[in-house]
């Protein structure tokens, strides 16, 4: 009976000693799957090169964002006609005459035809007719709002910056190509932001100043 109690007693201490090293044996580490870090490290890499692309889809985002002024300084109007690529007859509120406004900041395009750029009906240049065609899709028939610049005096043709919701139409139309930069605009309240405008478009090349622009 003593010989049968000690060998329990001695199996259970075997066995205690057993449990006890077993528990003192580091799990081995779980390894971890590569595929979800390598997704990640593809969706990095892939938003990085995508940026060029974006920004050459979406070119307005190399334009500084200009804030449009409180409407209550502005003049309210509706575009009646387009004249040409940088003046519009308008009502504006209040006034019972039409007025002959010019976009400040934007010179005549050239009008020496060059066949590359003939619209074939009128004979036209087509940047020339691109950029009439810009202001009747986006303007005609459509509520705008005018800003003066008191660095400019009033004229019968008046110079004015013209706001469509709270897109700047002289920066948008120089951007694109749709007319040069005049030389007057030193000292004006935009006159820095239509300079880089008109900067971005020639060096990307956009309408007049594409490779067959009317130069």
């Amino acid at each position: 009976m003593r010989s049968t109690t000690i060998a329990k007693s001695a199996m259970q201490r075997v066995k205690s000693m057993m449990q006890k090293s077993l528990r003192s044996v580091p799990a081995s580490p779980r390894r971890k799957s590569l595929i979800p870090s390598v997704g990640r490290s593809l969706v990095k890499w892939g938003s990085l090169l995508a940026l060029p692309l974006i920004f050459s889809a979406l070119p307005s985002w190399a334009l500084t964002l200009v804030a449009r002024p409180d409407l209550r300084t502005l003049k309210r109007a509706e575009v009646i006609r387009v004249v040409n690529y940088n003046t519009l007859l308008v009502q504006i509120e209040g006034d019972l005459t039409l007025r002959l406004v010019q976009l400040i900041g934007i010179d005549p395009l050239p009008d020496q035809i060059n066949p590359n750029w003939t619209e074939l009906r009128e004979e036209t240049p087509l940047a020339v007719y691109n950029a009439g065609q810009y202001l009747q899709t986006s303007l005609l028939g459509r509520e705008v709002f005018l800003e003066l610049d008191p660095a400019l005096a009033p004229a019968p043709t008046l110079p004015a910056y013209v706001w469509q919701a709270n897109t700047l139409i002289n920066q948008e139309m120089l951007f694109l190509g749709h007319g040069r930069l005049s030389p007057q605009t030193d000292g004006l309240k935009y006159g820095t932001i239509l300079s880089e405008a008109a900067s971005a478009g020639e060096r990307q090349g956009r309408g007049y100043w594409t490779t067959y622009g009317p130069r």
